[in-house]
């Protein structure tokens, strides 16, 4: 009796002492985590759940402090091991969808954060993540419902509202986009979102709102290349005759500060072609195509370039090049037609004639008047 009395003891005070020393590691994990000092936190909640494993708040505490840490595989666990003791914690399947969110997995994303708003349908985060998810599967409208949801219950989420400017701009809703940026700037201020209402403004053509708007976003960060090609842009293609001495000085400030801008080099090498410097226009154009080599305008102001300096077996190799990427390329064609008609093969020329014709009579019929 005396040796079941003391192992009753041992027991009973072995418990108590994995509960006080369960209790030590939750408020030190909490003293880390109050003081945002998130990666610091995890082993004091690790040691905690060791001690305690179904301990909801720090469950929830601990795939916060991995979500933040990067630790996306055992926030996950951790948050999978909380919803099934804690079904009703919208907090937490908004956390586990972002997890899944961060490691691709957008299907298992999908439900957590659906799951998510069907208990707190005022969730504006879990929309905002479930736009973000809608965003990567292409499905640019159901993700512009999703960040209208977060907006309409958290009106001052600028990346929600950027977000809407930008996918309307990416479905050729330039309008649209116009208005929802503006609201996102009203918000706070941002050189992206500048930079997505100078393309707005620069596809509708209002030339002077989108280098203003390009211009705003230099303001906000001199470096960005992106202002400085789409200023460029809209000087070499909205204006005609196109201001290429503008242009090209745009072009060279974006490539400044983004030298893998590949359009960026295409732009300037088009504007040597218009100069008719075609020695500098094929470097630049090189440089577009290496940076990327499915970039068909290059290859078609390349193998102009070439042929203009007649070097036309270069140019016949850039041309077909062009062609092999898209097959209804009409300048590749019309500009390899010149290339033959320097080398005096007709019948070549005339196959790029017939080539040319379903595809751009117009063009073709140019070309034919050099044929002859």
């Amino acid at each position: 009796m005396k040796l079941l009395s003391l192992i009753l003891t041992i027991c009973i005070a072995t418990s108590l002492s994995a509960q006080i020393n369960a209790s030590d590691w939750v408020v030190k994990g909490n003293t880390a985590y109050n003081e945002k000092k998130y990666t610091a936190a995890i082993p004091y909640y690790e040691k905690a759940i060791a001690l305690d494993a179904e301990n909801k708040d720090v469950l929830y505490k601990l795939g916060w402090c991995y979500n933040d840490a990067n630790k996306f595989e055992a926030a996950i666990k951790t948050l999978n091991n909380l919803v099934k003791i804690d079904v009703n914690n919208h907090l937490a399947y908004q956390e586990l969808g972002y997890a899944y969110k961060k490691t691709l997995q957008y299907a298992e994303a999908q439900k957590a954060l659906e799951k998510a708003v069907a208990i707190k349908p005022n969730y504006a985060l879990a929309y905002k993540q479930l736009g973000d998810v809608y965003e990567q599967l292409k499905q640019p409208e159901t993700a512009i419902t999703n960040y209208k949801k977060c907006v309409e219950y958290n009106p001052k989420n600028d990346i929600a509202l950027y977000k809407i400017g930008y996918l309307y701009n990416g479905t050729q809703k330039y309008e649209d986009a116009i208005y929802w940026l503006n609201k996102s700037n009203d918000v706070k201020k941002d050189y992206t979102t500048y930079n997505e209402l100078g393309f707005a403004f620069y596809k509708l053509k209002r030339n002077d709102d989108a280098i203003n708007a390009y211009n705003q976003a230099i303001n906000l960060k001199y470096d960005n290349g992106t202002s400085y090609k789409g200023i460029g842009d809209v000087y070499r293609r909205n204006f005609s005759p196109a201001k290429v001495d503008e242009a090209l000085e745009n072009y060279k400030k974006a490539i400044e500060y983004n030298p893998n801008s590949s359009g960026s080099y295409y732009g300037l090498g088009w504007c040597y072609n218009e100069k008719n410097n075609y020695s500098e226009a094929v470097y630049y154009l090189k440089k577009a195509l290496a940076l990327d080599n499915t970039l068909v305008a290059a290859y078609t102001e390349l193998g102009y370039a070439e042929y203009m300096t007649s070097k036309n077996d270069d140019a016949l190799k850039t041309l077909k090049t062009g062609i092999s990427y898209d097959n209804k390329s009409t300048l590749c064609r019309y500009y390899a037609g010149l290339v033959y008609i320097a080398m005096k093969d007709k019948t070549n020329a005339q196959k790029m004639y017939n080539e040319l014709l379903p595809l751009d009579a117009a063009l073709a019929e140019k070309l034919k008047k050099k044929i002859q």
